[in-house]
């Protein structure tokens, strides 16, 4: 059985199209993707090129160090999913990574058996503050356009993720 396929000519046919914008910079979830794998790939190579660490490695690691100096709970999988909008088991992957290259310890949690408390080691800690320094210089760069835009920007982004949490 042969598919049918569609070819230049009847591609131009707007008529036929099943997207109802014409245009992509007017829309707007092709330019989140967009711009959101360009920044991906900014931190990618600037993390793995200076500090060994994937992007994601990277934002797992970032985020443990965070909750570790600013929140009154204990590290787990559950919070630090809830917390990066990270799916659990892509986590539980790179937390496997973190250990293995000595970046994170889990220790049993005292009160849920099914639990596992992260805390950074003293290399993960170092790490972060070095890696931390070169993500906020790849920041500045990619979200200097914006100026004095930042806050807007910010708060529509805020807004975003609370309506759709």
């Amino acid at each position: 059985m042969q598919r049918k396929t569609i070819n230049k000519q009847s591609a131009l046919n707007i008529e036929k199209s099943p997207f109802i914008i014409e245009d992509l910079k007017d829309d707007t979830g092709f330019l989140m993707l967009q711009v959101s794998n360009l920044w991906n790939n900014r931190h990618d190579r600037a993390v793995k090129k200076n500090h060994g660490l994937s992007h994601m490695q990277y934002a797992v690691l970032a985020s443990v160090c965070w909750l570790v100096y600013h929140s009154d709970k204990q590290v787990t999988q559950s919070l630090l999913s809830q917390h990066t909008k990270i799916n659990p088991m892509t986590i539980s992957q790179i937390f496997k990574v973190l250990e293995a290259k000595g970046y994170i310890a889990r220790t049993k949690h005292p009160t849920d058996i099914r639990a596992k408390v992260v805390n950074l080691t003293k290399e993960g800690d170092e790490l972060i503050r070095k890696a931390f320094q070169t993500i906020w210089e790849v920041d500045a760069n990619f979200f200097r356009v914006l100026e004095k835009n930042t806050n807007r920007f910010n708060g529509y982004l805020y807004e975003l993720l609370i309506s759709n949490d």
